[in-house]
């Protein structure tokens, strides 16, 4: 049967307005949009408050190696409320010492004295009836047994032990290798705990998660929380989060914006997916508060990680090819619910002519005034700044590796100059004419077309380009026209450096004291870009 969960939420106009869904709820924000003061809001002042138990992010995973089981409603009025007695008075005196925002929660005795105390409850209540009957009676399913199962589905590699007044853990494969509750590893101790946690929630309750994804590996997240979920189908399960693997991954859940937070109202909207923007990268803008600025590469490549330390004040995102760079910028800037957000684009110069750069700025895609992103690792400033860190003479470096640079470029001219005529030939070609009609006009269009390309004087005018660069020994001109990804690594052979490693060597200088002077060395290669830059 479909569960309908409602929630109240508190709005910028300071109203309160209800949401309904039949999954759980994920809020996705950045760091200070107020997610955790939320929780607060929802667990004392929303009208749910009575239902809801909350888990903070900050919490003691100090788990004790035994357990002394009390009065079950004690135990239980013990971990709910902070104390045995008060109940829900004072929660966030006795719960979380006065500051329920901030506080370390330290409960996981308390947990395991109420798992094992309903541990002996349902164990006390399975003796009496079968004593009063000679009928065999079903023994319980209690408490820990359910912890135990998932926390085993969920890590399969080791075993809980149950047994008298503790917990002990053993590997799956090797029962005669047994550890203390204490011993466990965070990851073990934290599925353990959040487990027990949401089994204790009151019935038809709100649980509330506070940065789920803590402690635990990514590829238990998702497993973990559907196990937990599915135990407690009468709970509506509300995580905050700012990490957005975790928030792709729960593709069930209604997922909320958490905009911003003033101190007093939160902004926030439901996250609307779009067909041209993947799940994960849209949130991923979402959770940031930096503009955005698509570049060419991948993850991990030396390239976006220079990108990233230089531009420091922007959300980097790689997104592949250069057409790749083009469409998300443009399917950023079509969302209205990014109307707000800064969205560029910077690529390679290639060999893109100036008409064809202006028109890529009009839609904040801007162009390196070098060839290829790997030439800024050869500029003449970054050269002298890795000369100087490896404490030789800049001076003849950079002539050794100008003179490199231009015998190599010298050795494929016209390889170079045929590709970048190519290239303005194939950029004339995209003004055919697609409204002519009719194969006579068609075949009219394409003729005119053809016969304006003048391919010789293209040719010429790119051979005295290069031409130029070469006899005026024109650095600074050669980056901007020679493509050849490899440059890097022949740069690093004249600089003394094994296997290609100036990329390597320049993005850990940038990444640390040198940053500064690298990003404002590399600035005026940027372009028109360069005036956003910090």
């Amino acid at each position: 049967m479909l569960t309908n969960y409602k929630l109240t939420l508190p709005t910028k106009d300071k109203r309160n307005v209800e949401i309904e869904t039949s999954n759980s709820l994920l809020f996705v924000g950045a760091n200070g949009a107020g997610k955790t003061r939320l929780g607060s809001w929802i667990e004392f002042s929303s009208p749910h408050a009575s239902r809801v138990h909350r888990i903070s992010a900050q919490k003691s995973l100090s788990m004790p190696d035994t357990s002394t089981p009390t009065a079950i409603d004690l135990a239980e009025t013990d971990l709910l409320f902070g104390n045995p007695t008060h109940g829900r008075q004072n929660k966030q005196g006795y719960r979380w010492s006065g500051k329920p925002s901030v506080s370390l929660l330290s409960d996981f005795e308390k947990l395991m004295v109420y798992l094992f105390s309903d541990h002996t409850e349902e164990s006390a209540k399975y003796l009496t009836a079968s004593k009063a009957t000679e009928q065999r009676v079903s023994p319980p399913t209690t408490k820990l047994d359910k912890v135990k199962k998932i926390w085993e589905t969920i890590l399969p590699h080791r075993k809980l032990i149950i047994g008298g007044l503790r917990i002990q853990t053993s590997f799956a494969d090797n029962s005669s290798k047994i550890y203390n509750a204490s011993e466990m590893s965070d990851g073990e101790r934290v599925v353990f705990y959040l487990i027990g946690q949401c089994l204790a929630a009151p019935n038809d309750g709100i649980i509330v998660i506070d940065e789920p994804e803590l402690h635990l590996h990514k590829s238990i997240q998702t497993p973990l929380w559907t196990e937990i979920e599915r135990l407690r189908p009468d709970c509506l399960f509300i995580y905050l989060t700012h990490d957005v693997d975790f928030a792709a991954a729960k593709e069930s859940s209604r997922k909320i914006w958490l905009k911003s937070f003033d101190g007093a109202v939160w902004d926030w909207e439901s996250f609307n997916s779009d067909d041209n923007i993947p799940e994960d990268l849209l949130l991923e803008i979402l959770g940031s508060r930096k503009p955005v600025v698509f570049v060419e590469g991948i993850n991990g490549s030396y390239d976006s990680a220079l990108y990233t330390a230089i531009l420091k004040d922007f959300l980097v995102i790689p997104v592949g090819s250069c057409s790749q760079v083009i469409q998300s910028v443009k399917a950023l800037k079509a969302n209205a619910q990014l109307h707000h957000l800064q969205v560029f684009g910077v690529i390679d110069r290639d060999r893109r002519v100036p008409a064809e750069i202006q028109k890529l700025e009009q839609d904040s895609i801007f162009v390196l005034s070098v060839a290829e992103v790997e030439n800024l690792f050869c500029t003449r400033d970054v050269l002298e700044i890795v000369s100087k860190r490896l404490a030789r003479d800049p001076v003849t470096d950079f002539q050794t590796v100008s003179d490199t640079v231009f015998a190599r470029l010298q050795g494929e001219l016209e390889t170079q100059i045929s590709l970048r005529a190519a290239s303005e030939i194939k950029f004339q070609l995209n003004a055919f004419d697609e409204k002519a009609k009719g194969e006579a006009a068609l075949t009219a269009a394409l003729q005119s077309l053809a016969g304006s390309i003048n391919v010789s004087a293209i040719y010429s005018q790119t051979t005295a380009e290069f031409n130029s660069v070469i006899s005026g020994k024109d650095f600074e001109g050669l980056l901007a026209i020679y493509n050849r990804k490899s440059l890097s690594a022949q740069v690093s052979a004249a600089l003394g450096l094994a296997n290609g490693s100036l990329p390597e060597l320049v993005v850990r200088l940038a990444k640390g004291d040198c940053r500064d002077e690298i990003s404002k060395s590399l600035k005026k290669y940027f372009g028109n870009f360069a005036p956003h830059m910090a």
